[in-house]
């Protein structure tokens, strides 16, 4: 029997099939410390539903559908850790079946097999935005979210450090706007380095993300109209001033969001980094 209840918080929730051997080889953590962790007793009979805690894992073996940058978020470590650590070269290609190594300081932070298309974890709520109808875009490009500074560019930082949006400082709770018609299809904190996060999905397959936000003013299922104050610049996460990092993606690509904005002629926004000049494909790459 084991300790974890069903539907109880916890690292992993039991599916149907699963092994204690079968948990351990998805999340890299030994048979032994998953046995200690949650008080099983042979024959360690899992039952579906059944809430199981994950110790500090070592190592992971990766999925089909796995990138870097997912299993980053999944463990709670920078990416570039952990391109360091396994000493991998640009553009990070990873193999199902083969073996990363995780620093000391990972843990399961997300079940894994989580859509890393959008890097979102699901998130329960009585509302569905799959029965609402995303409306059209309103204009070709995109609207900037908020005035302030970038901070931080688009693209390669160098060591295994790659930015997929803009971090744009400005004032705390400065009115974060959203950048075109949509549909909120993730509102929560659930990703660490993220803090308060919002992501919504726009016609035409694009969608935009606002990390670091100090409160949210609209919630998963609701629709948005482009321009409309969707939450407050904040510091949440792995950031330590006020700022928005923003992301635009056309379907599982991430793009830079310069090349989707308006020039800047009045100059709102002050740029201190040189802009990539193609989009990039996705960084790191999908696992063949």
């Amino acid at each position: 029997m084991a300790s974890g209840a069903p539907n109880e918080a916890a690292d992993v929730v039991v599916r149907k099939g699963d092994t204690v051997w079968g948990i351990a080889r998805r999340t890299g953590v030994p048979v032994r410390a998953i046995i200690s962790a949650n008080n099983l007793r042979a024959p360690f009979t899992l039952r579906p539903g059944q809430g199981l805690k994950v110790p500090s894992a070592r190592r992971h073996v990766v999925q089909r559908g796995d990138t870097i940058y997912g299993i980053s978020r999944r463990y709670g470590v920078d990416m570039a850790s952990l391109v360091q650590l396994n000493r991998l070269k640009r553009p990070y290609t990873i193999k199902p079946s083969q073996e990363l190594s995780l620093p000391a300081t990972a843990r399961l932070v997300m079940p894994p097999r989580r859509a890393e298309a959008t890097t979102v974890p699901r998130q329960s709520s009585p509302r569905r935005e799959s029965t609402k109808a995303v409306p059209p875009r309103g204009g070709d490009l995109f609207a900037w979210p908020v005035q302030g500074r970038i901070v931080d560019g688009y693209g390669d930082k160098g060591g295994g450090l790659y930015n997929e949006g803009v971090n744009i400082a400005s004032k705390r709770g400065q009115p974060v706007r959203a950048a075109d018609n949509g549909i909120v299809v993730y509102a929560g904190g659930e990703l660490r380095g993220l803090g308060n996060l919002l992501l919504i999905r726009h016609a035409e397959g694009w969608i935009t993300a606002y990390a670091h936000n100090e409160s949210l003013l609209v919630g998963r299922g609701d629709v948005v109209s482009r321009g409309q104050v969707i939450s407050r610049v904040g510091d949440t996460g792995n950031v330590r001033s006020p700022q928005l990092h923003f992301e635009i993606r056309k379907g599982t690509r991430t793009v830079n969001p310069t090349r989707y904005l308006p020039r800047l002629t009045s100059r709102p926004v002050e740029l201190n980094f040189q802009a990539a000049g193609e989009i990039l494909d996705e960084l790191p790459s999908h696992a063949a």
